[in-house]
């Protein structure tokens, strides 16, 4: 039987084309998305066309990830109508740019939202169904902004190093279920998110940094306006094959991005990894009870 897959925020950008991507590899897709008979309906209408021009098994689905009760009903219809849930994406996000002192609590509160305490609220939902299974994939799109600290997108990697500690912390939470937990890590890629920062809302305050911020927002995001811009595809491939890899082999970490982008945060996760297995190791904690099956050669190295 096919895996079933749900994407949240498939309506642009990473999502998109990871619904697309899966669902012409065989999976079982369920696109997830907010207002699917609103301003999302000419998106759910292409992908509906598309599903039924290739048959696809790809079925869009209504839900809002900042909605305890959006998020219930949806995984609860998917489950109605496969019988099954194995992996969820965690795609969906929002992005603030600007100097920290510069935004406002109410606009942190909702970079959080969307961004962590959504990912809780879909993890929730899907986890007793995974537990059913004996097994799944819990895979978060995170960002090298979640490993480097960046200026003018702390707000943003904030949330993005939160996914980092949530995967982690599952990684070794759900092992002894036979569930997965991984994060894709993007760089700049020209999507619609990266096309779209919300702005810091003290714009007195901004305007204090803004020769800084056109020096580093030119240099970051230099190859996205090149002649040869990074392709956003892929994000997607990298995803499709983390899923495809044996439950328990997948690895945490994937770093998808361009050369220049790559080097530093593959370090950092190395360093990271070791880290981490040092510290058990000094607390003599039963590290194989918490370690995915194909780790624990590695860890005895």
């Amino acid at each position: 039987m096919a895996q079933t897959i749900l994407v949240t925020g498939s309506s642009s950008g990473f999502g998109r084309l990871i619904v697309e991507t899966l669902a012409r590899q065989g999976y079982t897709v369920f696109a997830g998305m907010r207002a699917v008979a609103g301003k999302n309906a000419p998106t759910a209408e292409e992908l509906r066309a598309l599903a039924q021009r290739e048959q696809l098994a790809m079925h869009i689905i209504e839900i809002d990830i900042t909605d305890d009760a959006s998020v219930e009903q949806a995984i609860a219809s998917l489950v109605g109508i496969t019988g099954r849930l194995d992996v969820v994406v965690n795609n969906a996000g929002t992005s603030y740019s600007g100097p920290l002192e510069a935004f406002t609590l109410e606009q942190a509160q909702q970079q959080f939202d969307t961004n962590v305490f959504s990912v809780l609220r879909v993890n929730r939902a899907a986890l007793p169904h995974m537990r059913r299974l004996g097994s799944g994939l819990l895979l978060q799109i995170g960002s090298i902004g979640g490993r480097l600290a960046l200026p003018f997108l702390g707000l943003y990697g904030a949330t993005k190093f939160a996914l980092e500690a949530l995967t982690e912390s599952y990684r070794y939470e759900l092992a002894p279920f036979g569930i997965d937990a991984a994060i894709i890590e993007p760089g700049t890629y020209p999507t619609p998110i990266a096309a779209k920062h919300q702005s810091a809302a003290d714009t007195g305050r901004t305007a204090l940094y803004q020769a800084a911020m056109d020096a580093f927002t030119t240099a970051f995001y230099a190859e996205n306006r090149s002649a040869t811009p990074p392709d956003p595809q892929e994000v997607a491939d990298a995803v499709a094959r983390v899923i495809a890899q044996p439950a328990g082999e997948r690895p945490l970490h994937t770093v998808v991005a361009p050369v220049a982008q790559r080097q530093a945060p593959q370090a950092i996760n190395e360093a990271v990894t070791q880290a981490t297995r040092s510290f058990f190791e000094a607390l003599d904690l039963p590290l194989t009870t918490l370690t995915p099956k194909g780790e624990k050669q590695k860890l005895k190295k």
